[in-house]
Order: C-alpha cells, then structure tokens, then sequence
C-alpha cells in the first residue's frame, strides 16, 4: 500500500499531471482495478526531477566554504555526517560524496564522510542504492568525473563502489518517522519545494534541532514557494560555533 501522501503539496501533484488540473481524475482507492495501478498513480505523483550536481555553483560553494568547516576540528575517526532528504534516485547523494571526495583529495583532509540518504518512495531508494544510471547523465557530468566515479556496465553507468560506500539510503516519511540527529550538513534541495507552506514550517525546526554544532542547511534552488527561511537562520545562528546556510544569492523569501 501506497505511503500517506499528505506530505505531497498539490502543486507537486500538478506538476505530476502534466501541469493541467484538467487532466486530473479524481477517484476513490476501490475504484482502481488492480493494486499495481493505485502504485502507478503514486509512482506519478511522487515528484523525480533531479540530477547529479543540480545547480553546480552550489557545490563549488560546498568544498570552498562549508567542507573546510566542518572537517576543521574532526579526526580520521570522527566521520562528517550528512543528512539528504528527499533523496529521489539518488544523484544529490553521490554529487556531495563526489565533491567531498574532490576537496578531500585537493585539501589533504582525510575525515571520513557518511550520508544518510532518505526518501518516501521506495522504489527509488532502490534505484538509488543501485546506483546505476542511463548514458544520459553525461550531459551533467564532466569527462573527468565520469573516468573517476563511475564504471560502464551494460550500456550505463553504476556509480563506483567507494562513492556507494558512503551512502546509506533508506525510506523514511520525513514528517512522521524519527529523524536523524547530530549531522553536520542537511541538504533538502529536492524536498521543501514540494511541501505545503504548513509542513515546511514544521519541517525546519525539525532540521535545526537534530543538527550538529556547525550545522550547514543546504535548500532548494530559487524558488517562492519556500518560507520560514530567515527563521531557521536565526535559531541556526544561536548554536555554539559558526552555523552556515547555503542559498542561491537571489533566493525569495517571504
């Protein structure tokens, strides 16, 4: 059975349809005529867009600004954790393991990283924890990274095996399932833009109270339907050490 889909705002279903309310049909779950198409339906609805290193400059802005950070005080045995939510089919995960492993490799630090990787659909968490992707994703990589991260098998490319090692992907229901606590970087770039302005105010301090002492938001590229953001910067700021919040300079807030 399909998970609770109220955490999934109307513009996300929108947007699964095609962007046309018309299209949409509204029936009851005894109307479907088999299980695999009620799944079908949430498989529509639950929104996929992602890609690896989406919005590149603000990866540039990790491993120049936040990485240093929160590797300055950790040994060999204190791992960086990070938190990404709304994890999809996994690209945003391995993008910061990728990075990471650029800065660490560019910088000398050898701090362990560990990703916790969370989303509602399962069947992606599959795909993710796979870890393999069509030729397609050439177009958002460059010739470099591919040769380093990734191996051809079969006509795609699987995600190399100590980039998945960092990963750990599960399914969780951010809303209601317990969160994770002390991270050091929360990305949640493929989630805040499809919640209710309702759920994203109990989302954020949700995320400010499980993170660590440098805790490093990283949000969604530009958009008007994120709020509560100058919210969450002020109780970051009220945390001991220096509290980081990665955002596109033009972001909207309201």
């Amino acid at each position: 059975m399909p998970a609770d889909l109220t955490v999934i705002v109307p513009y996300g279903i929108l947007m699964a349809m095609g962007g046309d309310l018309k299209s949409i049909a509204v029936r009851p779950a005894a109307a479907f005529d088999t299980p695999a198409e009620a799944e079908a339906l949430y498989q529509d609805i639950l929104i996929n867009v992602t890609s690896f290193f989406r919005d590149a400059e603000a990866y540039e802005a990790l491993k120049d600004t936040v990485f240093p950070r929160l590797t300055e005080h950790k040994s060999r045995q204190d791992a960086v954790r990070v938190w990404a939510l709304g994890c999809s089919t996994g690209e945003e995960a391995y993008s910061l393991a990728m990075a990471y492993t650029e800065y660490a490799e560019s910088s000398g630090r050898r701090v362990p990283l560990q990703i916790f990787a969370t989303d509602l659909n399962g069947i992606g968490i599959e795909r993710a924890r796979a870890g393999i992707y069509s030729k397609g994703i050439a177009q958002d990589l460059s010739p470099e990274r591919l040769r380093r991260f990734f191996v051809e098998i079969d006509g795609s490319y699987r995600i190399s095996k100590p980039i998945r090692d960092m990963c750990v992907f599960a399914r969780q229901n951010v809303l209601a399932d317990p969160p994770f606590s002390r991270m050091d970087l929360i990305a949640c770039r493929n989630l805040l833009i499809y919640l209710e302005p309702v759920l994203q105010h109990k989302l954020l301090p949700l995320l400010t109270r499980n993170a660590g002492p440098l805790p490093a938001c990283s949000f969604p590229t530009p958009s008007p339907r994120i709020r509560g953001v100058s919210a969450i910067r002020r109780a970051a700021s009220r945390r001991e050490g220096v509290a980081l919040l990665l955002a596109a300079p033009d972001f909207q807030r309201r």
